[in-house]
């Protein structure tokens, strides 16, 4: 109901808050950095923010907004929680809050589109990538069936390329007679190149290492990314390697990493008009058998970084 009132059903308040995240309109930034983990919130927080504003803590959702120390901009730091169905509602909620007058539980007819970074971890996929490279996401290739209830407009060419080309590499991966073949089909978006480009500079600026790539969510952590632990044989063989293989038809980019929810926010985001990039951690690689667990730091470089680029992007 776009002109119309939105039901209590459609827009669910709490006490006249946001129902998952608990937050007031006003509560909300301009700028906003989206992380997996709610404990990294208040770690984040007590490094990059003076004068916090808000701290919530609903439903496993935390949401810390304050001053960042170094660059004086408002920031607002929120868990998304793992996968894209829970980063689904986050989205949502972040638009309710910076698009609704939750008083008449209308649209506002005037709104400035926020600018999102997912600051993550992942698993990287090419060889001669090393622990702890950051990865500034290009494309996101998402494999989650949450995107796919969302009919954006593919951006460009290299999309429907990238689509094509990922979709053939894990049906290669199938048996003929498998119960799910026929049945993947992976969906493509690009990050915003502003966002993204100011993310490759200030990390250049840092001297933080750091890479352009593509990115895959996968729906799971477990066979959805090469790993095999339950008595159950996976869909796809080799699924890590084939990924790593793609040739994505784009110059100079590979499939560089693989996480959980960085898709479904470039394809949400963007598409309403918004901002959105994402800069994760390499804290694993298959072809070496290694996990970092000690990555706090990576995720403070790259908190730093967005930091920066949030000053160069000014709120439109």
């Amino acid at each position: 109901m776009e002109n119309g009132s939105f039901s209590a059903a459609e827009l669910p308040l709490r006490g006249g808050r946001i129902y998952h995240l608990d937050l007031l309109p006003e509560e909300l930034a301009s700028h906003v950095i989206v992380v997996g983990d709610p404990e990294r919130v208040p770690f984040l927080a007590e490094h990059v923010l003076d004068r916090v504003e808000v701290d919530r803590n609903h439903r496993g959702f935390r949401s810390i907004t304050g001053q960042a120390v170094e660059t004086g901009q408002r920031l607002s730091i929120i868990t998304s929680g793992i996968g894209a169905p829970s980063m689904e509602i986050v989205l949502n909620e972040l638009v309710a809050l910076n698009e609704f007058d939750f008083a008449t539980r209308k649209r506002k007819e005037q709104f400035d589109p926020l600018t999102v970074v997912r600051v993550g971890t992942c698993g990287g996929l090419q060889p001669e990538t090393d622990l702890g490279t950051l990865i500034v996401t290009d494309y996101g290739i998402g494999m989650d069936n949450t995107g796919l209830f969302y009919d954006a407009a593919l951006p460009d060419d290299e999309c429907r390329l990238l689509e094509r080309r990922v979709r053939t590499a894990i049906e290669e991966g199938i048996s003929e007679d498998a119960r799910f073949r026929g049945r993947f089909f992976p969906y493509a978006v690009r990050a915003d190149s502003r966002v993204r480009v100011a993310l490759e500079r200030e990390a250049l600026h840092l001297g933080v290492p750091c890479k352009r790539g593509i990115t895959v969510t996968s729906p799971g952590f477990f066979a959805e990314q090469g790993r095999a632990l339950v008595r159950v044989s996976p869909t796809v063989s080799d699924l890590v390697e084939r990924l790593a293989a793609v040739d994505t038809g784009i110059a100079g980019l590979k499939i560089e990493n693989m996480e959980m929810e960085a898709s479904v926010l470039l394809h949400i985001l963007s598409a309403g008009g918004y901002r959105a990039g994402v800069i994760c951690a390499v804290i694993d690689k298959k072809n070496e058998g290694s996990f970092r667990t000690d990555y706090l730091d990576s995720m403070l470089d790259a908190t730093r970084i967005c930091l920066r680029a949030f000053r160069v992007l000014q709120p439109v």
